[in-house]
């Protein structure tokens, strides 16, 4: 293998990224037999830690990787600034606290047993257009790769995206969190606490992933600038009157931190070119959560891609199949989801502590538990309002 072979890379497909959403991608084309290269800037694949790890049932059937579950989720205490509680459970299980890395390696393996190939510590930097290829240019060992599409799994700050000259997010949240063990949880439930002194403008969590309550994921999220460093708020965590009494005593064993795209993109594809997942702010406003949304859509972004392939048609024209089949799946999600955020990012703690007042009746919680679903959260908006017809004007005023 001579070192010129090993400079130049010639594949059909280049997926910049190795996470869970670009390793699908990846595997879904490679199945098919298309030849297919997967570049990414770090040396380990899922590590260092960029997610909750807080998914549906639905993840887990579109990855088919249940051996990365960590625990069973029934409900969720929630804590308004003011102290007070809601506490809501269900008889069935409502989410599951997955491994991440081992998500983003199953997904990868399975990409690579179908032929894929991976590069890591290949950092994508640029893109060159050719008669009838693209060169891709990359920081590394000075690989050069000759594709005729490219796809960006990239993340939030995508620089596929930033190139390709396509819309960015509307506004990016900066997480911080860890992995901790020697606590004593409810280990059925999470807890998410609202206010300004611990995650303004979003929320901060604590996940138990053990069966015995006794290891869990916390963290939080801020709107980028935060108005203090994050590592202030991720110090309250253990001091605040709630969660710290939690975390005591506790032991850090990993850090996360990462960054959530949040918007409606109006497009998501170009000449030769398309992007998935964060790169694509395929995420829901409310929570934060990308895997459902991301997984749903490089279904269709492969499935495209690959006829792409097949007919030699790497038009923007053509390739915008894709955005418009995401959009139909993910649009009124997303842009309900905006709606309220914007309402959201609006109130005061005292506001916050309002609305969770009307909620903590027992009828209302009783909707919540049979309707919640952590994919769709909008779901929940008519059934209460049914049973809580006063918030009417609020939901008029916000979706109207």
């Amino acid at each position: 293998m001579s070192p010129a072979y090993l400079k130049l890379m010639r594949y059909d497909v280049v997926v910049v990224g190795a996470g869970a959403i670009g390793n699908n991608v990846a595997y879904l084309l490679a199945k098919k037999g298309f030849k297919v290269a997967v570049i990414e800037r770090k040396e380990r694949i899922g590590y260092p830690l960029k997610c909750a790890g807080l998914v549906s049932e639905r993840v887990l059937e579109l990855a088919n990787a249940k051996e990365t579950v960590q625990n069973e989720l029934y409900g969720a205490f929630i804590h308004s600034p003011n102290g007070n509680t809601l506490d809501i459970e269900s008889e069935t299980v409502k989410a599951f606290a997955i491994d991440r890395e081992k998500l983003d390696n199953v997904l990868a393996k399975r990409a690579m047993d179908c032929n894929a190939d991976y590069f890591l510590k290949t950092e994508f930097v640029g893109i060159d257009r050719k008669n009838d290829f693209l060169e891709i240019k990359t920081k590394g060992e000075q690989k050069v790769f000759h594709c005729k599409l490219i796809i960006g799994a990239d993340g939030a700050r995508s620089k596929v995206r930033k190139i390709l000259d396509l819309p960015p997010p509307s506004e990016i949240l900066a997480c911080v969190g860890a992995e901790v063990e020697g606590v004593s949880l409810d280990p059925r439930k999470v807890h998410i606490f609202l206010g300004k002194d611990i995650a303004p403008g979003f929320f901060a969590w604590i996940i138990p992933t053990s069966i015995d309550g006794s290891k869990a994921r916390i963290g939080l999220c801020l709107k980028i600038p935060p108005p203090k460093p994050l590592k202030t708020y991720f110090d309250f965590l253990f001091a605040h009157p709630v969660s710290g009494k939690m975390l005591k005593g506790c032991k850090i064993t990993n850090f996360i931190r990462g960054l959530i795209p949040i918007g409606l993109l109006e497009r998501s594809t170009a000449d030769n070119a398309m992007i998935v997942g964060d790169a694509s702010s395929q995420v829901k406003p409310l929570t934060g959560g990308g895997l459902y949304f991301g997984l749903l859509s490089s279904r269709h972004c492969s499935a495209v891609a690959s006829l792409a392939l097949e007919r030699e048609d790497f038009s923007d024209s053509f390739l915008a199949r894709y955005h418009k089949m995401w959009r139909r799946d993910l649009q009124r999600e997303i842009s309900i989801g905006l709606k309220i955020r914007k309402k959201f990012l609006k109130m005061s703690d005292e506001d916050i502590d309002r609305y969770l007042s009307h909620l903590n009746d027992e009828k209302i919680l009783s909707v919540i538990e049979k309707h919640g679903d952590i994919d769709y959260p909008s779901k929940l908006i008519f059934p209460i309002i049914r049973h809580l017809p006063k918030l009417l004007p609020d939901v008029l005023s916000l979706l109207f």
